[in-house]
């Protein structure tokens, strides 16, 4: 029987033990030495709501997760970039990061995501139900009603915010030591007046030594953020060994082969027709082969191979940056012959072939429309010499693009139906060679028919403006001043008056601004062009045309440049950053000019006609010396 005082001294004991409560022993309970995959397996449970494969997590299931998860656990990582297609578990080793950071080393996160609604679904989706059904992470729960709200996690040692790209309020404030930031290529490159919302975000990191910052999306197009940061990193790639011949490969589109004549993408899905192809013996590899290749995967860094044997050659130099490809030929959801499905369906259909080529294969959409060979425009050079003007042109047009130090111009010669003659280029060195150019003679070579002058020229005014300005002044009626825009709302140029009175009224006569819609400017003359490539020309050049002239005219070519969120519009960029396109932007202003004149209305009865005598010329500055031919100038 126990006394009384022994009795007294255990309930002492009890409310001695009692002093600290359970959240609180939990915060003092030393963490397990776990990487974030072990966690996972042991911790982490899949709702029945967002998952295929509800339950506990088994990293088995896609090995290739093991090491990007295990990169957050690396006390030497501090940054991880994750590029990869959908459909292969990159959100789902972000969770488990996330898991990971709330039960065995808390600390302020911040998850940002590309747009408010977003962040909203992940919270009420994703990490709600997986904080609430994980055991190891709901013990950490307070038990007050905003433990678990649209845009915050709270528990008894941290909280992890969620933020959105699109506002610079939520990206900006508490010091966070974890940053997931989530689909990145659609975030927006600027939010309002602000950094980049990646750096912006970033610098909320800088007070804590022990930082993570986890950056995950699907790549778009090479200028997209996910592709710059996997440039950045060790750029880590995962080979697998073949079944047969243990060649360690990367998984590639291009070895998915299927019997050939077959192109129906519902017989290649439902009959299982297509396999993998071994790029050492070529010998075909199975769905029923894949999951046991990835279980012997290895995540290598650019600059390393493995062999047969399993033997890495080269050094695995990690950084603090490591970076994870890895496209859906990997993921255990996918067979090989829906995957050729999913291509044969999409092909010949750009806007859906670029998801195919983002989401399905991790990979940078790269679409070129237009593009010329220099040897290819050299076929549409004439017999006549350059300087003379063929039969058929009534009227010329110059374009001159103003450079620091010297000049290029294109005249071009114009007739019935747009069709047009080179009659000069060249590269001169000061604006009295210009003005020769103005002066200047072009003898026809119909016998009997006045040479010809430059009727109009268009003249940039990007170089040297000022002095652009003043010479269109002087040159009033002849040159005109204009600057490029990508587009003007469909129309093809539109003029501003620059010279004004002191109370904002126009000059009457003052110098005007024409503004070209360059890219369709340049559309119109890549048509011309192009007919004439295919075998009916009526764009034309002298024999002869030189290199320099022919490769700058190829300088340029068509692509669709597209935004964040994959919306595409077609543009006009040089194919290489250091090749030249001065001649191409002369073409293009020697056609402004011509439409500024309304080629488009010259007829048959506009040609110039033979003339019986000698006409003796005067040269003389301004638009009026110019002989006008018929009437065409005068049409509405």
């Amino acid at each position: 029987m126990i006394s009384l005082k022994e009795e007294s001294k255990s309930k002492q004991k009890r409310k001695s033990r009692s002093v600290f409560t359970e959240i609180e022993r939990r915060a003092w309970q030393l963490p397990k030495k776990l990487s974030v995959s072990e966690w996972a397996d042991e911790s982490r449970y899949l709702d029945d709501k967002t998952s295929a494969e509800p339950g506990r997590w088994r990293t088995e299931r896609t090995p290739y997760l093991k090491g990007i998860m295990d990169a957050f656990t690396d006390v030497l990582v501090e940054q991880i970039t994750i590029k990869a297609s959908t459909q292969v578990g990159k959100t789902e080793s972000l969770l488990n990061m996330m898991g990971y950071a709330m039960d065995q080393d808390p600390g302020p996160s911040l998850l940002v995501m590309p747009r408010k609604d977003d962040a909203k679904t992940i919270s009420t989706d994703r990490i709600k139900p997986m904080v609430e059904i994980s055991p190891a992470i709901s013990r950490h729960l307070t038990g007050y009603d905003d433990d678990l709200s649209n845009f915050s996690i709270s528990i008894d040692r941290m909280t992890l915010y969620m933020a959105w790209s699109q506002s610079p309020a939520s990206l900006a404030g508490k010091p966070i030591r974890y940053l997931y930031l989530d689909e990145i290529n659609k975030y927006p490159p600027f939010s309002g007046k602000e950094a980049d919302p990646i750096k912006l975000s970033t610098e909320r990191t800088r007070t804590f030594w022990n930082r993570k910052i986890v950056k995950v999306s699907t790549p778009t197009i090479e200028e997209g953020y996910i592709s710059r940061e996997y440039e950045r990193s060790d750029q880590c790639k995962y080979y697998v060994p073949c079944h047969h011949c243990g060649k360690y490969q990367v998984l590639v589109f291009p070895q998915i082969k299927f019997p050939k004549g077959e192109r129906n993408p519902e017989t290649i899905k439902s009959k299982r027709l297509a396999w993998y192809e071994c790029v050492g013996c070529k010998k075909a590899i199975t769905d029923a082969m894949k999951q046991s290749m990835m279980i012997k995967g290895e995540w290598l860094p650019e600059g390393c191979s493995i062999d047969n044997e399993g033997k890495i050659k080269g050094k695995k130099n990690y950084t603090a940056h490591r970076g994870f490809w890895i496209n859906a030929l990997y993921s255990p959801w996918l067979t090989f012959s829906e995957i050729a499905a999913e291509f044969l369906s999409v092909k010949g259909r750009s806007e859906l072939l670029m998801n195919f080529v983002n989401s399905w294969l991790a990979e940078e959409w790269k679409e070129k429309i237009e593009e010329r060979d220099p040897d290819k425009l050299k076929k549409l050079a004439l017999e006549y010499p350059a300087g003379t003007v063929p039969d058929g042109v009534i009227v010329l047009t110059a374009g001159i693009d103003v450079q620091l130090d010297h000049f290029y111009y294109v005249v071009r010669g114009w007739g019935v139906g747009y069709e047009s003659w080179k009659i000069e280029s060249a590269l001169v060195e000061s604006w009295e060679d210009v003005f020769l150019m103005f002066n200047k003679y072009y003898p026809s070579e119909v016998p009997g028919i006045e040479p010809f002058q430059v009727h109009l020229a268009c003249v940039d005014t990007g170089y040297k403006t000022t002095e652009v300005y003043d010479i269109c002044r002087d040159w009033v009626g002849l040159a005109r001043a204009i600057k490029g825009k990508q587009e003007l709302g469909g129309m093809l140029y539109k003029m501003n008056n620059l010279d004004k009175y002191p109370s904002g009224k126009n000059m009457p006569g003052g110098l005007k601004l024409y503004n070209l819609d360059v890219t369709l400017f340049k559309d119109k003359v890549s048509r011309f062009i192009n007919t004439g490539l295919a075998g009916t020309s009526k764009w034309h050049l002298p024999r002869d045309p030189s290199r320099m002239y022919l490769k700058q005219m190829c300088a340029e070519g068509k692509v669709i440049e597209r935004d964040k969120t994959g919306r595409g519009r077609e543009v006009w960029k040089k194919l290489s950053s250091h090749a030249a396109n001065n001649f191409w932007d002369c073409e293009i202003y020697a056609a402004a000019a011509a439409e500024m004149l309304r080629v488009y209305a010259l007829c048959e009865d506009d040609k110039p006609k033979p003339i019986a005598s000698d006409v003796q010329k005067k040269t003389k500055k301004g638009g009026s010396w110019v002989k006008k031919q018929g009437n065409w100038l005068n049409r509405g």
